[in-house]
């Protein structure tokens, strides 16, 4: 226990009393009779506290109804506590929601120690049973069922005859009842891989699995992405990554988030294979319209990632696909690179049939992201890139030029079947024009594309 608990455990106990309580201690403790007095506490204490019958609960009700507040006994007055978090035969929503539920909510508020002692625990449950969809825009009952747990916390404590290990808890995270339960935890949440450390210095307040605190506790820790250092951030992105595949209802917001922070690194235009892959397995290619997953991110974070799958387009063709290829083709057109909107990959039937291990980790990876050329002439693997208002289409063998189209040279793809004839890619009747690599081919294109408005970034 850290000494802060250790003193508000202090405090909180010492405050109801005006005099230190002074214990002699001339006797040696019995340590064992005290260990089976601790277990007998705790099986008291799992007893008191464990949750009553449905149809007990549902009794008291029924006896609320009929007689009102005056003639309940201490068990129905657990019962109703315990009930806040039920849904009754016949009812749509959970009990606190009801004007039932409002009523008892309020009674409490305005009860004397004695009741509210009885009935902390049951309402302290109830008040963690609840789920994120009940609450997540913290309706003005549960925020007033809070309070009256925040509120009560101290004089209940002072109360108890012997310590109690749920209270305790909410002693050691007092914050727990307020309006940030777990900005605390973060921080070990994302350390220890998983919640169940969490969970177990936990266990006392018996929440369900399904509580909104756990919900809560992820959000948080997504929203903590946003003011981490880099250096931080950049150790942490493995943890959300497995956090995402394991709470699959949590991804969008994960990836949301990392794409976000990364775009502001220094490092954005290095490429995080890990995140451009889940990034295209949740939203499609960010270089297509029709993927309107990218529009949760701005377009400054969406450019980014253009550019890391731009990039990996150009060296896969250039180093993967191109035997034989030049690298000064590579380093002519890196030079565009924040300007290119579009890349493609086209592969001839060695590379779809016959592909060698780099060629088909490239495919396994950019499922959906390459086409298949076609044709008599099909030797040939080809890439894409737009670039201003021009396609610009290179081939992997050297005797080919360079062609650029104003419109995109072939039939947009209504179907799976992503196949291109090479007479498409390679027509001197629809290209604008046409470039050859010969000699000192790299002024020759710098100026023809001058004369387009198109300059090296």
């Amino acid at each position: 226990m850290s000494i802060a608990n250790l003193k508000r455990r202090l405090e909180e106990k010492l405050s109801g009393h005006s005099v230190v309580d002074v214990t002699n201690a001339k006797f040696v403790k019995p340590q064992r009779l005290l260990k089976t007095l601790s277990v007998l506490d705790q099986k008291f204490d799992d007893l008191e506290n464990s949750l009553p019958l449905d149809e007990k609960i549902f009794r008291s009700i029924s006896k609320l109804e009929s007689s009102g507040f005056g003639h309940l006994t201490r068990r129905d007055w657990k019962n109703l506590a315990w009930a806040l978090s039920k849904i009754l035969p016949g009812a749509q929503e959970k009990l606190i929601f009801s004007d039932i539920g409002k009523r008892i909510i309020q009674h409490f508020q305005q009860s004397e120690m004695d009741l509210i002692g009885l009935v902390y625990f049951p309402l302290l449950y109830s008040y963690f049973a609840l789920e994120n969809e009940d609450v997540k825009s913290k309706p003005a009952i549960w925020v007033q069922l809070r309070d009256i747990l925040n509120t009560n916390r101290s004089g209940v404590y002072r109360e108890l005859k012997r310590p109690k290990k749920w209270m305790n808890t909410l002693v050691d995270y007092s914050e727990i009842l307020s309006n940030s339960p777990t900005k605390s935890f973060v921080k070990r949440f994302l350390e220890d891989k998983d919640a169940s450390s969490i969970a177990n210095e936990l266990e006392s307040l018996k929440m369900a699995p399904n509580s909104w605190f756990w919900d809560n506790l992820i959000k948080s820790s997504i929203q903590s992405i946003k003011d981490m250092n880099e250096q931080d951030y950049l150790k942490i992105i493995p943890r959300f990554i497995d956090l995402a595949e394991q709470n699959v209802l949590y991804t969008t917001d994960i990836l949301i988030a990392l794409l976000e922070r990364y775009a502001r690194t220094s490092k954005r235009e290095i490429v995080n294979e890990v995140l451009k892959h889940l990034a295209l397995n949740q939203w499609g290619n960010p270089q297509y319209d029709s993927s309107a997953g990218w529009n949760n991110v701005n377009s400054e974070t969406k450019r980014m990632v253009i550019q890391w799958f731009v990039r990996a387009d150009l060296e896969a063709f250039f180093k993967v696909f191109s035997y034989g290829a030049e690298t000064r083709r590579f380093n002519y057109w890196m030079r565009f690179i924040k300007q290119v909107s579009l890349s493609e990959i086209f592969l001839n039937e060695d590379a779809i049939f016959r592909a060698t291990r780099q060629q088909e980790e490239f495919k396994r990876k950019n499922q959906g992201r390459f086409k298949r050329i076609i044709g008599k002439s099909s030797a040939a693997n080809a890439f894409m890139i737009k670039i201003g208002g021009y396609y610009i289409v290179e081939f992997s063998e050297l005797n080919n030029a360079t062609y650029f189209y104003r419109k995109l040279p072939y039939k947009s793809f209504k179907s799976d079947l992503q196949v291109v004839n090479i007479t498409d890619l390679k027509s001197t009747a629809k290209a604008d024009f046409y470039l050859s690599h010969n000699g000192a081919w790299e002024n020759s294109f710098d100026n023809r594309l001058k004369g387009l408005g198109i300059y090296p970034d």
